[in-house]
C-alpha cells in the first residue's frame, strides 16, 4: 500500500472520525436572516458534515436553562461563567468575529487557560488595527479571512483543516 492510500485512509477513516466537540460562536439566532449568522451555520453544518461522529454545535443549543445545560448550576450563573464551561466541554471552538457578541466572547476567554481552543475569525480589514481588542486577538489562534472567502464561505476549508489537526494532535495523544 503506498503513501497516498495510507494518506487518503487516515483522513477518510480515521480524522474525520474522531469523537470531536465543536461550538461554534457569533451572531445569535435573534438575526437568521443576517449573513453573519448565515456564514455561522453555514460553518457548522460544514463541519457536522465533514466529521460524521463530531458533535458540532452553537451555545445556544446545549439547552434552555443553565440547569439543563450545566448539571449543579443554578439560575444566578453569568452567561460567562456558563460559556466558559461550554469552552472547558469543547475541543474546537470557531469564533466568527463579525458582532459585538462575539468580540466580548474573545476579549473575555483569550484571557483562560482555554484560549488555545478558539479559532478566531477575523476580517482582513481589521489585520493593522491598532486597539486593545485587536491586541487580545493577536496572540491567539487567529485567522484573517478575505472578503471573497467570506461571500463564497471558503473559510469553512480552513477551518476544517484546523480541526482535521486537531483530529490529529488528539489521535496522536492517545496512542
Amino acid at each position: 500500500m503506498g503513501f497516498d492510500i495510507r494518506m487518503k485512509q487516515l483522513l477518510d477513516k480515521r480524522l474525520r472520525g474522531q469523537d470531536l466537540t465543536i461550538l461554534v460562536w457569533g451572531t445569535g439566532t435573534s438575526n437568521v436572516d443576517d449573513i453573519n449568522y448565515k456564514k455561522r451555520k453555514k460553518i457548522k453544518d460544514e463541519l457536522a458534515a465533514h466529521f460524521p461522529v463530531a458533535d458540532v454545535r452553537f451555545s445556544e443549543e446545549l439547552g434552555d436553562t443553565v440547569e439543563s445545560i450545566i448539571p449543579g448550576a443554578t439560575a444566578e450563573w453569568t452567561i460567562q461563567q456558563q460559556e466558559l464551561v461550554h469552552l472547558f466541554a469543547c475541543d474546537l471552538c470557531v469564533v466568527l468575529d463579525t458582532s459585538k457578541g462575539s468580540g466580548e466572547e474573545i476579549a473575555h476567554f483569550v484571557q483562560t487557560n482555554q484560549a488555545r481552543k478558539l479559532l478566531i475569525l477575523t476580517h482582513e480589514r481589521f489585520k493593522d488595527a491598532e486597539s486593545f481588542p485587536a491586541e487580545l486577538r493577536r496572540n491567539e489562534n487567529q485567522v484573517f479571512y478575505t472578503e471573497d472567502e467570506f461571500k463564497s464561505c471558503n473559510l469553512v476549508e480552513r477551518v476544517k483543516t484546523r480541526a482535521i489537526i486537531l483530529a490529529a494532535e488528539l489521535m496522536a495523544r492517545a496512542g
